[in-house]
């Protein structure tokens, strides 16, 4: 501290928490658009968000910022007769902005869909933005597509917080890779025909750096209201193998009846 005194190193202190309470409540509660400015800065618009072919029917290339994106998403919405196709919707986890976790499977399962002869719109979202996806789900849920839904880690906390609750939309099947959170579905939600749960039993899981984050993050560990519960010796990080391992199957057989 030098020769600063006692006192005023303590003043500081108060100073700064004061100041980053601040910045956490604007956040958390999205003061004049702060959260939204913030998340604006963060989203990876490397990463394909929305469905490649819809975009080329649209004449419209992938988005790079939120603007261009709601204004693809509000075009999708205008003209609801090019949602021909079920949609399927993967979210992401709190580093996969970053690292892909979850995001890389989508090439993958490109291919393998298309070898089926199944089709889906794909769309990909973070953990802490499901920015449009709602209000688009419902015009599917219209035309009377179903919907399917695959979160990791936050990404699945996420995804309940959004639809868990909310009884307008119908969602088909929801597999949740390992969830963490605060956010806890309880009972039952009647418009989820199917909810798979995949965990990991951290009683007995390595400690290894990702296991560890996912430690504090609060898992989810089984839950007596999934339908399905598969525990899986994966790691935390390991979306790719979890997705292929426990929710391929399931989506493809969903996708092939139509």
């Amino acid at each position: 501290m030098g020769s600063l005194p006692l006192a005023g190193f303590f003043s500081m202190l108060k100073f700064f928490i004061f100041i980053a309470i601040l910045i956490f409540v604007a956040y958390m509660t999205n003061i004049l658009g702060f959260a939204d400015f913030v998340r604006q800065k963060t989203i990876n618009f490397h990463y394909e968000r929305n469905d490649a072919l819809l975009l080329e029917k649209l004449q419209q290339q992938k988005p790079q910022t939120w603007a261009e994106e709601s204004k693809c998403l509000n075009m999708l919405l205008q003209q609801p007769e090019l949602l021909e196709n079920n949609a399927l919707l993967l979210v992401g986890g709190f580093c996969d902005g970053s690292r892909a976790y979850l995001y890389r499977v989508i090439p993958e399962l490109k291919k393998i869909l298309k070898e089926k002869n199944c089709a889906a719109d794909i769309y990909y979202r973070e953990h802490d933005e499901l920015h449009g996806i709602k209000e688009l789900f419902t015009l599917y849920h219209k035309q009377g597509k179903k919907i399917i839904i695959v979160g990791h880690s936050w990404g699945a906390c996420s995804v309940f917080k959004q639809f868990w609750q909310d009884g307008s939309l119908p969602v088909e099947l929801l597999i949740s890779l390992d969830p963490v959170g605060l956010i806890r579905p309880k009972g039952e939600a009647v418009q989820i025909k199917k909810w798979k749960n995949v965990y990991i039993d951290y009683s007995v899981a390595p400690w290894t750096i990702n296991n560890c984050i996912a430690r504090i993050g609060q898992p989810f560990g089984k839950r007596e209201n999934a339908a399905e519960n598969r525990v899986t010796t994966y790691e935390h990080q390991q979306a790719y193998q979890m997705f292929f391992a426990y929710a391929l199957d399931e989506i493809v057989e969903i996708l092939a009846h139509e």
